[in-house]
């Protein structure tokens, strides 16, 4: 079966894994690799940060629409789903780059996932700094994606992403 590959516009909101949210300013050609190759240019609006995807590496870089109104129900979801255990011992600096790893999935489930079992942790035992980080990281890329899709401010959509994952704690 072959999946259905997103055709992006100019003046389009994308999720930019590792990144976060984005506006695509322009497509432009670029030589690269002794070719001439066209990408999308990118506008970060956390960063403000600029990146040029080549549109032959946009399957591979993981962008991706924004939720539409199912998978935002399904991240609610989520949010207020039981958690993941905490797994306590074993290697911390594995655990953290598979966290790492969620959150640059680009996947919003796993983002959501990432955020609702780390806030809890938080609440419990306490994170570290590692962690931490991690949380925050995750939580901006969440919390300004709802924003967007919501036409809320990213605090607002912050205190509902909250909101969901404190309705089960």
């Amino acid at each position: 079966m072959a999946t259905k590959r997103p055709r992006f516009k100019v003046g389009e909101t994308v999720f930019y894994p590792s990144a976060g949210v984005g506006v695509i300013l322009a497509i432009e050609d670029i030589y690269l690799s002794g070719q001439v190759e066209s990408c999308f240019v990118i506008r970060i609006q956390d960063t403000q940060m600029t990146v040029k995807v080549p549109k032959s590496n946009l399957e591979k870089s993981g962008i991706r629409p924004l939720l539409d109104g199912k998978k935002l129900k399904e991240l609610f979801k989520i949010l207020s789903a039981k958690g993941k255990r905490r797994v306590t011992g074993g290697n911390w600096a594995e655990r953290c780059k598979d966290i790492e790893r969620r959150i640059n999935s680009g996947s919003c489930l796993e983002l959501g996932e990432v955020v609702r079992d780390l806030t809890r942790w938080k609440k419990q035992s306490g994170l570290s700094f590692e962690e931490a980080m991690l949380l925050e990281t995750a939580n901006s890329y969440l919390s300004r994606e709802v924003a967007a899709v919501q036409g809320i401010p990213p605090d607002a959509a912050r205190d509902r992403i909250l909101s969901y994952i404190e309705e089960r704690a």
